[in-house]
């Protein structure tokens, strides 16, 4: 049982000073170098190193004090680890709304992403299928939105009841992936909230700005193809274990193709339809 506590305090610890205190600890030293120089004197390196001097001579001095500024720093870089992720989930839950504040107006005009999707299939010859068209804010809402569609329209079922169940059924290594790709996307969604924190010593420090921008370009690009991946591999988990499911669950499909009747059957199932 020791051994047990040993390990899992070993990996909480780990990830605890990968995810929080290192990016914290740099956050906070951008943080500091903003309060110290300032728009006026921005690359100035002068008046930091000048400042970082006189700071380290006066906490020599003070062993006490030494040891009281290291321990507000490592809380200041928990706080803003935490500050981090919680700007991240509310980033992620504005970017995955249904529609925008004003409706789905703002999706109708021409330069929406549904239009030019309606646009491009009537170039190529064909006739776009309406669920299959854009109908979210973003495209990470409607990634998420087309895994729902295409499990409906291809096994007659329902994505959010077939998978919580289907997922008890994987083996570790097929789940790995599966959770590897969704773990990558949480650390995206974390980085939109660091390059969203980082706006705040742009404030006092222009530099600070350009860093938040990267930060934030570099962490929307994750957060795509992290997602893509992941949804990718929910639908090919589907794809090759929604028979494993149904045989379980004492309601096997008999020919090559799930049939409407099956599907629903399957669905009533899971859905405790009539129960």
């Amino acid at each position: 049982m020791i051994s047990v506590l040993t390990e899992v305090g070993k990996r909480v610890s780990g990830r605890w000073v990968t995810a929080i205190l290192l990016p914290g600890l740099v956050f906070v030293a951008v943080l500091t170098v903003a309060l110290v120089v300032r728009h006026g004197h921005a690359l100035d390196e002068g008046r930091l190193v000048g400042w970082g001097g006189r700071t380290g001579r006066s906490l020599v001095k003070e062993p006490a004090r030494l040891v009281l500024v290291v321990m507000l720093i490592v809380g200041a870089a928990g706080v803003a680890g935490t500050a981090a992720a919680g700007l991240g989930r509310l980033a992620q839950r504005v970017w995955m709304r249904h529609r925008f504040l004003t409706g789905d107006r703002i999706t109708r005009t021409r330069f929406s992403r549904r239009s030019r999707a309606r646009a491009a299939a009537h170039r190529a010859g064909q006739s776009p299928v309406a669920a299959y068209l854009p109908q979210r804010p973003t495209w990470m809402a409607d990634r998420v939105r087309l895994v729902e569609v295409r499990v409906r329209a291809q096994y007659h079922v329902t994505a959010a009841l077939v998978w919580p169940r289907l997922w008890l059924l994987l083996t570790e290594d097929t789940r790995r992936p599966v959770t590897d790709a969704r773990i990558r996307y949480a650390e995206a969604v974390t980085l939109v909230g660091w390059g969203t924190l980082y706006l705040l010593p742009g404030l006092l420090w222009w530099p600070a700005l350009i860093i938040a921008g990267c930060v934030l370009l570099t962490a929307w690009r994750r957060a795509r193809e992290t997602l893509a991946e992941w949804t990718e591999l929910v639908e090919a988990v589907i794809d090759l274990r929604l028979r494993d499911l149904a045989d379980a669950l004492g309601t096997p499909i008999g020919g090559p193709a799930i049939t409407a009747a099956e599907g629903r059957a399957l669905d009533d199932r899971l859905g405790k339809a009539g129960a």
